[in-house]
């Protein structure tokens, strides 16, 4: 009688041990199923360059804070122009907003050049085609919603 009971203890302790692995087991996988966040192609065309000279350098941000910092981007490119145009493919893009930024640096000295009031003479796109006062567009303005599993935006630069 004494060795059934020992027994069945152990039996009980076992089973409450293996459905508690069990649930913590589930648990985790339900974390990360949620954690995974549907991912797409984009593709962004680049037009408006009055030559092929020199490159374009393409940025595209993931957040306000990014977008907003000069010094700072979330995926650059140096890109080449040919027939006057740049297409960038980025694949396994997670769905979410996105701001897109890019210049024609012409003399290849690696910055958006200025004339002496500070406007820019080298020509300059963002995504929505958004344009600002005295300075860049708004993060609100250029911004656009990512959320298909295949999306071209169009830029034109000037």
């Amino acid at each position: 009688m004494k060795l059934y009971t020992k027994l069945n203890l152990y039996i009980s302790r076992s089973a409450i041990l293996s459905c508690f692995i069990l649930l913590v087991s589930q648990l985790n996988f339900t974390q990360k199923v949620q954690e995974v966040k549907p991912i797409g192609k984009l593709e962004v065309i680049i037009t408006g360059f009055s030559n092929n000279v020199g490159d374009c350098w393409f940025a595209i941000d993931n957040s306000r804070d990014v977008y907003e910092r000069e010094d700072t981007v979330w995926i650059g490119k140096i890109l080449p122009i040919e027939n006057n145009q740049v297409s960038v493919v980025i694949d396994s893009l997670s769905y979410g907003e996105y701001a897109v930024r890019v210049f024609h640096d012409e003399n290849r000295n690696g910055k958006l050049d200025t004339n002496f009031l500070g406007i820019p003479s080298e020509d300059y796109g963002y995504s929505n085609d958004a344009s600002g006062w005295f300075g860049p567009p708004s993060w609100e303005k250029a911004k656009f919603v990512f959320n298909q599993p295949k999306m071209t935006i169009n830029i034109k630069i000037d």
